[in-house]
Parts: C-alpha cells; structure tokens; sequence
C-alpha cells in the first residue's frame, strides 16, 4: 500500500511539474503592453499599431499600444527598463530613445545598450523636408532666399536629439541659413505646428506627412535619402539638388527590458520578424511611406552600434546638447 502511495505521489509530482513548465512557457497568457514615447499619428504610433493587430490576431491575446510622449521618448523607454523582464511590456521604439539620446544627453535614468533588449528592427524611412503654408515656397532654391532674411527661419522636431533634430541643424550648417530649433513632444504636434503656421519647416518621414500633402496644407521640398520616396516621386533629394551630405533615415525597432527568459524573447522575436515579414502588413507599412526591415537578434544588436557611431561626429559637430 505504501509501495502505491509512493508512486502516485511521484507520478503526482512529476505531471504537476510538467504542466508547470508547459504553462510558464505558454506566452503570452495574458495582454501585452506595447509602449510608445511619442503621441498618436507619427511613424512610431502607426508601426505599433499595425503590429499591435497582427500580434493580437498570433497570439489570442490584446496587444495594447500605450502612448506616453515626453522627454524625447524616454519616458515609455524608462517605463521598459523598469518593467518585469517577462515579455508583457515592450517598447516600439524610433532612435533617440535607444541610440542617439545618449550621446546628446549628459545624464539619463538607464543605458539604452544595457538595459534594452533590441528584439527586431522594424522599419526605416527617409526624413522629408516640408514647408507649411506660413512659408510659401515650392523648391529648396525658393527656400534658400527666403532664408536669407535676418529673421531666422524655424523647424520642428518630436524633441532634442533625435534625426530630425540633427537635420535641421544640418540644413542650416550647409546652406549657411539661420535656424532656430523647436521641440514638440512627439511628430503629430510639430505637424499640427507646421500646419498651423507656428512653425516654418519640418523634417519627417512620409505617413504623418502624407495627408497635409494630399490636402495642400504641407509642401514637400526635398528628400534626406539616397533616392526619390516612392510616394514622393516629384520630390527631388538633397543629393540630386547639390547636399550630399543630408542623408538621415529614421528607424524604428521592437526593445524589451533586459533579462526576458529565452523562450519568450525566442517567441517575440519569430512572431515579430514574421509578422514584418507578412504580406499585408509589409503592404501597409509601404503604403505609409515605410519600408519593413525585419533584423533581429545580435544583427540588430550591431545595427544601432553602427548608427551611434554614423551620428557621434554629425552630433558633435552640430554640437547638439539636451541639459
């Protein structure tokens, strides 16, 4: 009797341990937060969102994008780090956050290299140069003399040290123009601004501009990447026009916090790179003026090294600098 006892406690033991590994690796069993650091209606907030539907579509459970704008995106990305490394609060995260910012900031509350873990690249899109009607003008050339007021002309970005930031500074650098720089939290106020006639210029990338170009409020100038937007083509690049130099791309990549246990990162990252690789959502991000890049892993590891050492000199050179 004793001899039966102890067998059905062992096969006891031994089924309660298995289904305790099988639930503990059913990821996700619950909603997943998918944070952003700027507000709705920029590049980042529509990457997220066309990933938050597919994962929720993969997974059975609600992938919920959270918007929470300020400080050049640190504040989603300090809410990351700080977050349990159990796979269940992500960051969709665009440059400054996960890059550049440490670099242009003299003091932050984590280190993007150590306690972010780069999941996947997500996509990258040429920044686009536009006037809002406050400037009327319809070609760099146009552009050019009228910045030789003695007015200084102004230009917005969704904050200090990102891309769009260092475009600016390196449009007044080339063309000798006077430029005052204003941040906004986040690219839907900057384009409101610009819209609005609070500001004159602004650089982003395509799908928040799209539909103010569309309407006539907004007119693209010229194109910071190495050949013409597809949804742009009478769009010449600054290349084309004589200023090799202003070539920037923003990217925007899936990060967790560090530590995530290896079967989940393992299944964000196969869900993630397959979703970016579907061809819906590769249609939707291209529709928008996107381009999907799944890089995953170590790759996207060396990625944004690569990227932090490209903007180092233009950042000191430009001599851009967050308190």
């Amino acid at each position: 009797m004793k001899l039966r006892l102890s067998l059905l406690n062992a096969v006891f033991a031994a089924t309660t341990l298995c289904l305790g590994a099988t639930a503990a690796a059913a990821y996700p069993d619950k909603p997943v937060k998918l944070l952003v650091g700027y507000g709705p209606g920029g590049a980042t907030d529509i990457i997220a969102r066309v990933l938050s539907k597919t994962l929720t579509e993969k997974w059975g459970q609600a992938v919920v994008v959270e918007n929470k704008p300020g400080a050049s995106g640190m504040i989603a990305a300090n809410d990351v780090v700080r977050a349990a490394p159990d796979g269940y609060t992500l960051l969709l995260g665009y440059t400054p956050e996960v890059s550049i910012n440490q670099l242009v900031f003299s003091t932050m509350r984590y280190d993007p290299i150590k306690d972010l873990t780069p999941i996947s690249l997500a996509a990258e899109a040429p920044l686009v140069l536009a006037v809002g009607a406050k400037l009327p003008v319809k070609s760099l050339k146009e552009l050019l003399e009228k910045g030789k007021s003695s007015t200084p002309l102004t230009y917005g970005s969704p904050g200090v040290g990102g891309q769009q930031h260092m475009a600016g500074e390196m449009l007044g650098t080339a063309t000798n123009m006077s430029l005052t720089h204003v941040p906004y939290k986040g690219t839907a106020p900057a384009v409101a601004a610009l819209v609005g006639g609070q500001i004159d210029l602004f650089f982003a990338t395509t799908p928040p501009l799209l539909g103010q170009i569309r309407a006539g409020k907004v007119t693209p100038i010229a194109v910071a990447g190495s050949q013409r937007e597809k949804l742009l083509p009478n769009v010449p690049t600054f290349v084309e026009l004589g200023f090799p130099a202003i070539q920037l791309t923003n990217w925007f990549g899936v990060f967790g916090p560090k530590n995530i246990p290896p079967s989940v990162l393992n299944t964000i990252t196969t869900d993630v790179t397959a979703a970016l690789r579907d061809p819906a959502v590769m249609k939707q991000l291209e529709d928008q003026g996107l381009t999907p890049r799944p890089i995953a892993g170590a790759e996207f590891a060396k990625f944004i090294a690569a990227e932090m050492s490209k903007y180092a000199p233009i950042i000191k050179a430009a001599k851009i600098q967050a308190e």
